[in-house]
């Protein structure tokens, strides 16, 4: 139904609709009590059927005559809804069937329940054939459908008729009667419009009756009256706001100067800091950036502005920076974040998050001033690596005074003591044999400490240049420096293709030096080193001495089958002068060890060590790779 018939064609639809709905559920009842009826009079009439026929075959049945059972059931083609019958034995074989066209294969190769049911729009059961409380047999019985659906058809024709006949007997007595009802309510339709095409006031609507519509027209006069009434009264009051509307603009055009002069000189301080100020709302939308921030990100007024702070900068979604932003508009939280390292700027910023609420003391806005503190970062930082570089000084310092204290003090006490007792004895030939080659070892050792503090001194204060360094040279190099004690000692070194590095080639050719020495020295059978290495990524590596590893490391293991130590002594074998067996067995300065650990160190890499007292020691080492 159309929304904008007239009420005449709605009241002429909604009959029709009303009775031809009710007409159409009638017709509808009519035929499903009909088809329910018809079923089971069908049923009935073929149970009986059955029944008929089942007795006319139990002679034949009796006597094994199939002839006299097809006789029996041609008698079925009176029934000519009858599509198919066959007679079953007592062995369950097909006896008899009709039509005689059928072939078995069209009947059910197993007989089922007695009696009948529908199936696929066909009636079709099984009847027991009974002689005196013998089964002899089974009848088997198909009937169609196709007398309801004729008795429908025929239905159908009568029931569009009926309907069509109704609906326009319908139509005429309601074009006749909604006469009375249409035409009160057009009528005041009618003034309605005039009124408003007109904006006469004074305009009133008949009344036919006394019934609804007739109480609708009062109602309506009398609005209209109101109305009138309402209309000189905004008339005068309307002319009262126009003086009152030019005198409150005044006011506003004065008030807007001022306030565009305080927003101009607000405007001009923000943009004129020397920091990044900006405003947010509660939807982490722009709503100032000053000239500073434009400039510093890269960004113009004009773009930003109104826009969600991801729609601008989507990276900044698991940032530290965005979650405090977050915090203060949801907690209303001032919030100091006095060391922020930007990824956007790459600048390092002091931050401060100050919510602005409103009269209610609610958070509308949020308030973000950073403070550019790049150069006092780096600053600070210089200063931390000067402190540290002054850290290990001194822990040099202590060492070198440890050594002096104890390492250089014995061999000259020796040198002192033997001097003294050489000077008694000068005159005494075998006294100055005894303790002179004693004296010029005392000196020996004194020297060879001197020079392993001076070459671990250079190493501290070493800043070469770094060139990429094929570490698989560098052990073929060793090999052949070392050729002779490898051959005395019938030691086997043992690598895989080692990476190459970026590096001090003299600071590694003297790390894996030292390493190799020790195994050789430090070993009571023959040596056995192992030398492998692979590429890992620094995130896949555990933490060594509280520091992560950032990008990619050459993982470096020198294995040995020397004596080894007890684990527990691992953080002491990179000391200067730290020994941990006999001197006179094992003779050599004790600074070894200290060396690789300061070139290591110089290589911004990592070094450990794993050892077990008689089963050798493992040394890793991690070195910065670069392809």
């Amino acid at each position: 139904m159309q929304k904008d018939s007239t009420i005449q064609r709605k009241l002429m639809h909604l009959v029709l609709l009303i009775s031809g709905v009710v007409l159409f559920l009638t017709c509808i009842g009519f035929f499903a009590y009909e088809f329910y009826t018809f079923r089971k009079a069908s049923k009935d009439h073929l149970s009986t059927l059955g029944e008929i026929v089942s007795a006319n075959s139990t002679a034949a049945l009796a006597f094994d005559s199939p002839d006299d059972s097809n006789e029996i059931l041609q008698a079925l083609k009176a029934e000519k809804h009858i599509v198919a019958a066959c007679i079953y034995d007592a062995k369950g074989n097909v006896f008899a069937r009709y039509p005689l066209t059928l072939s078995e294969k069209n009947f059910p190769k197993h007989q089922g329940k007695d009696g009948y049911m529908f199936v696929n729009g066909n009636i079709e059961g099984f009847q027991p054939v009974i002689q005196a409380d013998n089964r002899l047999g089974t009848l088997y019985l198909q009937s169609d459908m196709k007398a309801i659906y004729q008795r429908f058809e025929r239905y159908g024709m009568i029931a569009l008729l009926v309907i069509a006949v109704s609906v326009f007997v319908a139509w005429l007595l309601t074009r006749k009667l909604q006469k009375s009802i249409s035409e009160p309510i057009l009528a005041l339709a009618e003034t309605a419009a005039k009124i408003s095409d007109e904006n006469d006031y004074t305009v009133r609507a008949k009344k036919f009756d006394n019934d609804e519509v007739g109480l609708l027209t009062d109602s309506f006069n009398q609005m209209i009256t109101h109305i009138q009434r309402q209309n000189a009264e905004i008339i005068s009051f309307s002319q009262a706001l126009e003086l009152k509307v030019k005198e409150r603009t005044n006011e506003l055009e004065k008030a807007n100067i001022e306030l565009k002069l305080k927003s101009d000189l607000v405007e001009t301080v923000i943009d004129s800091s020397v920091d990044i100020i900006a405003v947010f709302d509660k939807d982490c939308n722009y709503v100032i950036l000053n000239k500073y921030g434009q400039e510093a990100f890269g960004l113009q007024n004009e773009n930003v502005i109104g826009r969600n702070i991801l729609e601008v900068f989507p990276q900044i979604e698991s940032s530290v920076m965005y979650q405090q932003l977050q915090q203060a508009l949801q907690k209303g939280e001032m919030i100091h974040d006095p060391f922020y390292h930007s990824y956007i700027s790459q600048r390092v910023m002091e931050n401060f998050f100050i919510p602005l609420f409103d009269k209610n003391g609610n958070v509308y806005n949020v308030l973000i001033i950073g403070h550019d503190i790049t150069e006092i970062s780096e600053a600070h930082e210089k200063l931390k690596l000067v402190n540290k570089e002054i850290e290990k000084s001194n822990k040099d310092l202590e060492q070198f005074a440890f050594v002096a204290s104890h390492d250089l003090q014995e061999p000259l006490r020796k040198i002192r003591t033997f001097s003294q007792i050489l000077e008694k004895k000068i005159e005494d030939k075998e006294a100055v044999k005894d303790y002179l080659p004693k004296i010029i070892s005392s000196a020996a050792r004194m020297s060879d400490l001197i020079v392993a503090i001076l070459n671990y001194s250079r190493l501290s204060n070493a800043k070469g240049q770094f060139e990429q360094v094929d570490l698989g040279l560098i052990i073929e190099n060793i090999k052949t420096d070392l050729e002779l004690t490898l051959n005395e000692r019938e030691a086997v070194i043992q690598t895989d293709k080692l990476p190459s590095v970026p590096g001090n080639p003299l600071q590694l050719h003297q790390l894996f030096l030292n390493l190799i020495s020790n195994s050789i020295k430090f070993s009571t059978r023959k040596p056995k080193i192992t030398i492998s290495s692979t590429i890992r990524k620094g995130s896949d590596i555990k933490p060594i001495d509280g520091s992560d590893f950032a990008g990619k490391y050459a993982e470096l293991t020198f294995e040995d089958n020397g004596i080894g130590f007890d684990q527990k002594y691992a953080d002491k074998i990179f000391t200067v002068f730290q020994r941990l067996h006999n001197k006179q067995e094992y003779p050599g300065t004790g600074i070894g060890l200290a060396v690789c650990k300061k070139i290591i160190d110089n290589h911004n890499g990592k070094i450990t060590v794993r050892s077990k007292q008689g089963e050798g020691t493992t040394f890793k080492m991690y070195l910065p790779y670069k392809h």
